[in-house]
């Protein structure tokens, strides 16, 4: 593994060992990133493919647009009674400090050199659950499998927290050296 920095933030985390339900959480793990999940964003990954990036106005646009219909499709599926249901998991907890491929939980009880199945609620735009499998090893938690989109998105996060940083150093500096 190679060295990441850690970063404060504070992120929703819902876990349980990874053996107490295996075959459920890897049929969740599966589903969570699979399409049929999300047929919208599914048609605007297709439409990327097929006619290349849209220029940066259309892509603005139309990923309002889907995020609205997004919204509009929960609110039919609430007003009809149907929720999104998750694999259950014992344990909920806060992550504190992220980095690549790594996170701490806030008062953990973590076995060490254990495998956990996880579901992070990330602040991205739409917000995403992203389901992990992670080890905990010396007051570090390890990602061991994340899918490859859900990878992108965590480094994405991961790195703008380490930009917004880099910004608040700056600027208290400035204000230090005023």
């Amino acid at each position: 593994m190679e060295k990441s920095r850690l970063i404060n933030t504070a992120l929703k985390i819902h876990y349980d060992t990874a053996h107490s339900n295996a075959e459920e959480f890897a049929i969740e793990f599966n589903k969570l990133t699979q399409s049929d999940e999300d047929p919208i964003g599914e048609w605007l990954r297709l439409m990327r493919a097929k006619k290349g990036n849209f220029d940066n106005e259309n892509t603005i646009v139309l990923e309002l647009l889907v995020e609205i219909y997004r919204k509009i499709e929960l609110l039919e599926h609430k007003i009809q009674g149907e929720t999104k249901t998750y694999v259950p998991l014992s344990n909920e907890g806060l992550i504190t400090t992220i980095g690549h491929s790594c996170f701490r939980i806030k008062d953990s009880t973590l076995q060490e050199n254990t495998l956990y199945y996880g579901r992070v609620e990330l602040p991205t735009f739409p917000t995403r659950i992203i389901p992990i499998y992670f080890i905990f090893n010396t007051n570090l938690a390890l990602v061991e499998k994340i899918h490859t989109r859900d990878e992108n998105e965590w480094d994405s996060y991961v790195a703008s927290k380490e930009r917004a940083l880099i910004r608040s150093i700056r600027s208290s500096k400035g204000v230090n050296n005023a």
